[in-house]
């Protein structure tokens, strides 16, 4: 019977190495150790970091610019365009105090746009004023008057032409011109008779 206590001695031995073993394993990733025995090697897992780019959107497009003209071409019938332009190049053309959707859209260059903005950021009325003078009622003799409203960030600037020259060859009127020159391609409004 030596042998059969000899086997089951080896039988328990065998079986507390491999309850150690076991211990162990279970330690060893209870305690969050990531390298992985297998076959002899070791390797090492890691978990990538997220390099995915955080998606960004772009701002959503604002009104920049609204050119209104009023006076005598509201005669006989709502024929004053009034053009709006959106920070995004966006170009609505809709009659003077008539409500509703644009009758005429388009597009010119966002990056047309945003550059005129650039140069309104700093505008000072009160200056502008003083270097083109008063502004004359165009609209009490059948003539057209107009109101530019720019949004700037710390709140819209409106431009009169009953209260202000508005003088061709002066920087901000001449780069007002030249854009609107572009606003204005995008089309015309068809004449209409009676409201």
């Amino acid at each position: 019977m030596p042998f059969a206590r000899r086997r089951t001695g080896m039988t328990q031995h065998r079986t507390v190495l491999f309850a150690v073993a076991a211990t162990i394993t279970l330690v060893a990733v209870a305690c969050g150790d990531d390298t992985v025995i297998s076959g002899g090697s070791s390797s090492s897992s890691t978990i990538a970091p997220d390099t995915t780019a955080p998606t960004t959107t772009a701002p959503e497009p604002v009104v920049v610019l609204t050119y209104a003209t009023d006076g005598g071409c509201v005669v006989l019938g709502p024929n004053c365009p009034t053009f709006t332009v959106w920070s995004d190049g966006k170009v609505e053309l809709r009659r003077t105090h008539v409500e509703g959707p644009a009758e005429i859209s388009g597009t010119i260059s966002a990056d047309r746009v945003a550059q005129w903005f650039r140069s309104v950021q700093d505008l000072d009325v009160a200056a502008l004023s003083s270097e083109v003078g008063p502004g004359t009622c165009n609209s009490c003799v059948d003539g057209a008057d107009i109101t530019v409203t720019i949004e700037l960030p710390g709140g819209p600037v409106v431009l009169d032409s009953t209260k202000l020259q508005f003088d061709p060859t002066h920087p901000v009127f001449a780069a007002l011109g030249a854009l609107m020159s572009e606003v204005q391609s995008v089309g015309e409004l068809p004449i209409r008779t009676g409201n």
